[in-house]
């Protein structure tokens, strides 16, 4: 957990960069400054290009491995954050952005589906969570190195991560669903012994004989383990119907369902958590008449959504990801709306929309900038998790991509009080959907997920 930890923390470095160089850049008459129309697209980039590298690894990461994908990437964020370090001109810039981008589509398949995988369904919740809370942890250390330093001098500690994450990945296992897959199963074995903390091969023979009987039922070619988990092929006829082309899997209800369910969580968070504004976020304050500098109100938002994202982990395990979804979503939706309120009539109250801004960086990681992620690692079946999972990323940052790059015609067609009416109401939207749609995966083993959720029917039971 620590491991992919570091990871999810060079992604919050990724994501939070755009706002201090915009905000340092912005209308700056040098080679290397930006105009609104340059800044628009440096804000949102990164996310156009993630489909690329997602759409790459949600293959390689099941001809490879989990921890390969998580280790390789690392590389090309290390050439970014180097090349950002020495621009001297805008296109440098946007180089390095795009290599990001692609890299950070790359890192964030394997990541949901290693998570899923090696944490016990009454930890998966919580453990899994905690990849947010490091992504958050990445944003406050940048928002607040931002307080004190130039953006270079903050570029240059962002290095360390992408070299530590890769030193650190090699010491860990692959994941034992993804080796059992390959009939690996000796060092599936051992991989679940140094992860449930090097125990023997007697405390973890029930968990791989369930890992290996689950893979059983999810492959075309069957393996037998025997008492010493020998991996034999067999054949079966009763599986001979089963799809065998990647589309087709793509095409089964259970899938399409659960990519359904995402896709749609996907736009709601995008929007009320004001996703869009947040890489103009400087310039907002500064237009607003923020009492505090700018800066500092950024670094306490990072803050906040630390301790956000912490909280919604913690509370993940005793109120689900049901309730905690309908608590984060209400926050944020009473956040756009109550932003809009304010910025339709701007009363002499500044301080005002800095408190809005301030609980919508908590609302957002408390859950619904988390439970999503979470959920493509749970809903869907282990024979599609990693082409799923990765174009579900791919149409996660499509909609960043959107939100961010039409922030400024949002503001132009109905100004920014409108922009966040807008967030708002498809905030309230969404909250009536996924309250009929959305079930409690909390404490729920991926088989008995992946068996309930292909055949529910929206009753009661299942979402509560």
């Amino acid at each position: 957990v620590l491991m992919i930890g570091l990871l999810s923390l060079s992604i919050g470095f990724i994501i939070g960069m755009p706002t201090i160089v915009i905000g340092a850049l912005r209308n700056d008459t040098s080679p290397i400054g930006m105009t609104e129309t340059a800044a628009s697209w440096f804000g949102s980039v990164v996310y156009v290009m993630q489909p690329l590298g997602s759409g790459v690894s949600a293959f390689l990461q099941d001809v490879l491995g989990r921890k390969t994908c998580l280790m390789a990437v690392n590389i090309p964020n290390l050439v970014a954050w180097i090349i950002i370090y020495y621009a001297t001109k805008t296109v440098h810039l946007f180089i390095a952005q795009v290599i990001m981008g692609i890299a950070m589509g790359f890192l964030e398949a394997p990541i949901l589906s290693y998570m899923g995988e090696i944490t016990q369904p009454r930890l998966r919740g919580m453990l899994t969570s905690f990849s947010g809370v490091f992504y958050n942890i990445g944003l406050m250390m940048l928002n607040s190195m931002s307080t004190v330093m130039d953006w270079r001098t903050v570029v240059l500690f962002s290095m360390i991560g992408p070299v530590v994450a890769f030193i650190g990945m090699a010491f860990v296992p692959d994941s034992p669903a993804w080796l059992v897959s390959k009939r690996r199963v000796r060092d599936a074995e051992k991989a679940y012994q140094w992860l449930r903390g090097w125990v023997g091969p007697e405390d973890v023979k029930h968990e791989l004989a369930d890992m290996v009987n689950y893979v059983n039922k999810t492959q075309e070619v069957k393996l037998v383990n025997t008492v010493e988990y020998t991996a034999v092929p067999t054949k079966e006829s009763s599986e001979a119907t089963k799809p065998t082309t990647r589309w087709q899997l793509l095409m089964e209800p259970g899938t399409r369902k659960a990519f359904r369910l995402v896709f749609l969580y996907f736009i709601v968070m995008a929007c009320t958590s004001l996703w869009g504004m947040r890489p103009f976020f400087i310039e907002i304050l500064e237009s607003i008449g923020s009492p505090v500098r700018p800066h500092v109100v950024l670094a306490i938002c990072g803050t906040l959504q630390m301790v956000g994202a912490v909280v919604g982990g913690v509370a993940m395990k005793f109120v689900g990801k049901r309730r905690l979804t309908f608590l984060s979503l209400g926050l944020s939706i009473i956040c756009c709306l109550g932003l809009g309120v304010y910025l339709s009539f701007r009363p002499d109250l500044p301080w005002i929309p800095v408190v809005f801004f301030c609980l919508s960086y908590f609302a957002g990681p408390l859950g619904i900038i988390v439970i999503p992620w979470i959920l493509i690692m749970e809903l869907f079946p282990l024979r599609t998790r990693g082409m799923a999972g990765g174009i579900c990323g791919a149409c996660a940052h499509g909609l960043f991509f959107l939100t961010t790059k039409t922030y400024y015609n949002l503001v132009s067609l109905v100004d920014i009080s409108g922009t966040c009416y807008f967030y708002g109401a498809v905030g309230v939207l969404g909250f009536l959907y996924l309250y009929w749609d959305l079930p409690e995966t909390e404490g729920v083993s991926l088989e008995e997920i992946e068996k309930k959720f292909g055949e529910r029917r929206n009753t009661k039971q299942d979402r509560s």
